[in-house]
Order: structure tokens, then sequence, then C-alpha cells
């Protein structure tokens, strides 16, 4: 059962939090649960920001919460006001939300910012993102900064992040040239990831038109942080089409997700260059459909890895991953959906919930810690286009 929350008056109106608790129904409810549980495992709550695309006024960035043993999924809240609000991220304190407006055409892109409170989500500003259909997010080490990555456009923006949460106008941008060899993906440049480095907080931009991932230096204490020019290159095989990527904890590691041709790359980093050490494919033998390779996310622990991959297959693939950063592939498991967009596990490991974009449901798979291994639960949502899910912890 789906129970719609908000409904807005018109554009731009902050809406009135409205609490509502939606019972998730057990079809085939798996009966090897333990008879007894602890107060802790009871009484567990996992809250998250989802992002989605719109196309009614009750739609936009939903706050939920995710209760393993005591009724799935409450959907808390909605803010309404961006159209199109497909990546969010939040501050540290988790009393700030940023989002993109994935929208293009003469106004382009925005990017949104709202208060976080206990009783939800209240509208600050909106900036330009100063490009078309930004679709990243990324926030600096310092939170002093915001980078808005902007796909359609091919280039990316850095926009200031003021003490009461206000977004200021961006400062910098940087447009991406050329092109790579896929006849229609890769015409044109198209920025589709921002990261920060855990440790030098250089600034690393994957370009899934140039099949390129950019470095550059950084520093939120200069009056213009960004230095435009590129301190490395790194060329990934054409027609890749290099999307997500995350570095592992140590910050030496690199693991980049390749759109196009669905697969894993793995990179060692050192100083500011990225070094090629292998690449891994996303398909099971004999498999020939269309794919879309999409989420990378890395486990608590660091000894996982999971990736995402769309088109014909709406699969999440598992890797362990050994000491010197190598995978090796644990698990191919059906994301329960079409379109796994995007997927994240909840901060103690034990749940993965993936967000399918075309059959727009939520979907929950319980994680061994011991394996990295999934197992679907009982647990689903009905949400129009999920595409972006953050963990409040």
């Amino acid at each position: 059962m789906n129970l719609q929350v908000n409904t807005r008056q018109k554009k731009m109106k902050i809406n009135n939090l409205i609490p509502a608790i939606v019972m998730v129904a057990a079809c085939g409810q798996s009966t090897d649960h333990s008879a007894e549980k602890s107060l802790d495992e009871m009484s567990q709550t996992y809250s998250f920001l989802l992002g989605t695309y719109t196309s009614t006024p009750e739609q936009g960035i939903h706050l939920l919460e995710f209760k393993p043993e005591n009724g799935g999924f409450n959907l808390i809240a909605t803010a309404s006001e961006p159209d199109n609000p497909s990546f969010v991220v939040s501050n540290k304190d988790q009393n700030l939300v940023f989002s993109v407006e994935e929208t293009g055409g003469d106004g382009g892109g925005k990017v949104s910012s709202f208060a976080l409170t206990d009783e939800g989500l209240t509208y600050i500003n909106s900036v330009s993102a100063e490009g078309d259909a930004p679709c990243y997010l990324s926030m600096d080490p310092s939170e002093r900064y915001i980078v808005a990555a902007n796909y359609s456009s091919g280039n990316f923006s850095l926009i200031p992040i003021g003490n009461d949460g206000r977004l200021h106008a961006a400062v910098q941008v940087v447009s991406h040239q050329g092109s790579s060899v896929h006849p229609n993906r890769q015409k044109q440049p198209h920025a589709h990831a921002a990261l920060f480095h855990p440790e030098d907080s250089r600034l690393l931009v994957a370009d899934l038109g140039t099949d390129e991932v950019v470095v550059y230096d950084f520093n939120p204490d200069e009056e213009k942080p960004l230095n435009t020019e590129a301190s490395f290159r790194l060329k990934v095989k054409p027609g890749a089409g290099p999307r997500h990527m995350v570095f592992d904890e140590a910050g030496e590691i690199l693991y980049l997700i390749h759109e196009i041709t669905a697969e894993i790359g793995v990179y060692r980093y050192e100083d500011g260059v990225l070094e090629h050490l292998k690449t891994y494919s996303l398909l099971s033998e004999g498999f020939s459909g269309s794919v879309g390779a999409a989420e990378i996310r890395l486990s608590p622990d660091q000894k996982f890895l999971y990736a995402s991959n769309r088109g014909e297959a709406n699969e999440i693939i598992v890797f362990q991953i050994d000491a010197q950063g190598k995978l090796k592939h644990t698990q191919t498991i059906e994301s329960g959906g079409l379109a796994p967009r995007n997927f994240n596990i909840t901060p103690d490991g034990k749940y993965l919930i993936t967000g399918n974009q075309n059959s727009n449901n939520l979907l929950v798979f319980s994680r061994n810690p011991k394996t990295g291994t999934l197992s679907p639960t009982e647990y689903r949502f009905e949400m129009h286009k999920p595409v972006y899910i953050n963990f409040l912890p």
C-alpha cells in the first residue's frame, strides 16, 4: 500500500510535513526469521533521503524511514519545490540538504538548498547550476562549496554555501572539451560525477562523453578555490563511458564504473595521479542484451564492492576485495525491478536498498556481512521513479 503525503498548491511553496505510515505487505514472507528479536533489532530505524524524477505536484525529495522489524517503510515528508531532484546530498551535521534540479533549456538546471529538522525539509533557495541537466553533487571537505556536474552541457560549477545554508551564484564554471568513439553517447562531453579525494582534497570529475577522469587541484581558502587547469587526465578505454566512482577509505584505490561497457575499472591513486590496475566485467557469461552500468558502492567494512547494471540485465553485482584492492566476483542477483539506477547500503551494513527507476519501486536486500552476498526480503515500497538514496546516520 502506498500513501501519498503532500499535495503542492503551487510551485515553490514550502510543504507542510505530514507524517504517514506505509505498511509493506509481506508477500511470501520468509519463515526463517528468529523467533526472538533483540530490543535493538526491534527498534532499528534507518532514515534516508530519496531523490526522484517528477511529473506531478506531490512528487519531489522524500524523507523516509525503513524499520525492518516494525512495519517496513514510513514516508515522513516530501519537499516538492524542485523539478527532477534526482541527486541529493547532506552535510556532516545532517541539518542541510542540497539537491539538483535536473532540467535544461534556456534556464538550464538548478541546485537547491533545504534545512533538515525534526519536522522535515524546509526550502531555503535555489541557484543556477550554470549548465544543463545537473546529475551529481559533491561537497568539498570544508563544506563551503558544492560542485554540480552538468551532464548535457558537459561542464561543472563551483557553488558557495553560506553559513545559513543559502547557496550563492557559482564562482567558477569549467567546461570540458572533446568526444569519444560511441556514435550516440559520446558526441560531446558529459560530466557525470564529481568526487573529492578523502585526504588531499583534489577534485576528480568523471566525463562519460570524453572517456576521461580529470583531476583538479582545489584549495577552499583561495578566492578561486579550483585550479581550472587539469593536473592529471586519466584516459579510460575508448567507449567505456566513466560514470560514478568511489575511493577506498585510505584514498589509495579508485573504483570507477564504466556505464557503456558495464565494467569496473580499478585504479591506483598517488599524489594526484591515477594508474590503471585491472578492469572487471559486470556481465554474466553469455549475456548479450543491452546494458547500462549505474551505481557503485563499497560496504562499510571496505571488504566488498557492489555495482548495478540496467538495460536488459537489471542486476546487482557483488565483488569481494582483497588486501591489494583486487576484485573477485561473488554474486549476481536480480534487482527486483527495472533500471536499478541507484542503491545504497545501510550504515551498519545489514541491508541494501535498491531503487528501480523504471518499475517505480524500492526493494530491500538483507546482506551477509561475512560473505557480502545479498538475499531479497519481503520489503518493497512503491515510489515514482526513485533515482538516488542517501542515508542519514
